[in-house]
């Protein structure tokens, strides 16, 4: 398995954000970030639980469920409208 630079991370994460603020406020599955991403569900599941850390996004699975969903947080979907 080849490594993916910082950089690219950064790349992949500001993607993640980019269709999670075109999906709003209706919520995505980790699955359909991959698919959308072209990425293996793993790595956006890494992916989106550092930006769950630093409060970008949130998880909003409900109780008894397998499949995640996620949304931007509400700030981080304010300050992102600010900039497009």
């Amino acid at each position: 398995m080849s490594r993916i630079s910082k950089d690219n991370i950064e790349k992949i994460k500001s993607n993640v954000l980019r269709i999670l603020f075109d999906e709003a406020p209706r919520s995505l599955s980790a699955t359909n970030i991959a698919s959308q991403e072209a990425r293996d569900k793993q790595f956006i599941l890494k992916i989106l639980k550092d930006l769950e850390t630093k409060k970008i996004v949130k998880n909003v699975t409900k109780d008894f469920t397998r499949k995640s969903y996620w949304v931007m947080h509400e700030e981080a979907y304010k300050r992102y409208k600010e900039l497009i």
